[in-house]
């Protein structure tokens, strides 16, 4: 989390009352400064925090992710074919591959949303299918095309997102503070979801699976299209410090530009089947020729084109 004296000096008036409210800080002066209100709050917290000592820090299974043997098929079309994948904490790990590979079929499965025709997956050791409440609760996931509640707005969103989760109140308010910012998103935080650009309907939903307390499992489906440029250097920047903090990071992406330079190492998929596995250094050596992970994704999923 950054600095709290610097996340409370970027709170609005109303986020510093609800953090008063939360801390026990009585705001009964007739006149006081900005200043004295921030300072009474940072030493607020300094006790608040001395309280939470000791208290058991949560930890990831080892994988925190697991598919064992997922097939998946729509009818008589096979999107997943006997996939096995395992995200540990600490890695990102890029799921690629062409439009139809599996990608988001593979995702949906992860997150709860469709059921698999066989095979097993597990989130920080809860199965998805018969625990399917704790495993959910476990996972942050972004869909290939966001969707949210339209009638909300982005801070009604994100408090209620945190309430879910059974963030701890003043954790909520500083968190929401923390990644409203990196994602700026101050001006639309009384917005109504359903007026947003996509862009920023994309760092709605960051902002709200960020709300949780770390280490975190995430499922990412394209996270990077539809932002700005700033937007996807604050994303894979954020991701990289998750990374080195302990979170598992499932990415699926087709711009591999964006793999190659985040990812640890790859799954590449090609009709529902995996077709290659590890660093980038494992796949030059098995695709001899190759020099980037754009070439080892084209010799693998039909050959490089001629020009």
């Amino acid at each position: 989390m950054q600095d709290e004296l610097e996340l409370i000096h970027q709170m609005t008036g109303p986020e510093l009352i609800r953090l008063a409210e939360a801390l026990g800080v009585p705001l009964t002066y007739r006149h006081v400064s900005r200043a004295k209100i921030e300072n009474d709050l940072v030493q607020a917290l300094k006790l608040h925090w001395q309280t939470e000592k000791g208290k058991p820090v949560q930890k990831l299974d080892i994988p925190a992710l697991k598919i064992s043997n997922l097939h998946k098929e729509f009818g008589s079309k096979v999107a997943v074919a006997n996939l096995d994948l395992e995200v540990h904490p600490g890695e990102i790990v890029g799921l690629v591959g062409p439009n139809g590979a599996g990608k988001s079929t593979t995702l949906r499965v992860l997150t709860g949303i469709i059921k698999p025709t066989n095979g097993q997956v597990t989130v920080n050791g809860y199965d998805i299918r018969k625990e399917p409440v704790e495993a959910k609760r476990r996972i942050g996931y972004i869909p290939e095309r966001p969707t949210c509640y339209p009638s909300l707005r982005v801070i009604e969103y994100l408090t209620f997102v945190a309430r879910i989760y059974d963030v701890p109140r003043i954790n909520a308010l500083l968190r929401i503070r923390e990644f409203v910012s990196r994602f700026q998103l101050d001006e639309f935080l009384n917005s109504y979801i359903g007026t947003l650009s996509k862009g920023n309907l994309q760092r709605t939903l960051l902002a709200g699976i960020f709300v949780r307390e770390p280490p975190f499992i995430l499922a990412l489906d394209e996270p990077i299209y539809g932002l700005d440029p700033r937007g996807a250097w604050s994303l894979k920047s954020l991701l990289r410090e998750l990374r080195d903090d302990g979170s598992a990071i499932l990415i699926s992406t087709h711009i591999l530009e964006v793999a190659e330079a985040l990812c640890d190492r790859f799954v590449i998929m090609n009709h529902g089947k995996v077709v290659g596995t590890g660093t980038i250094e494992q796949l030059r050596e098995s695709n001899p020729g190759a020099t980037s992970l754009e070439e080892i994704f084209l010799m693998l999923t039909g050959g490089i084109p001629e020009v």
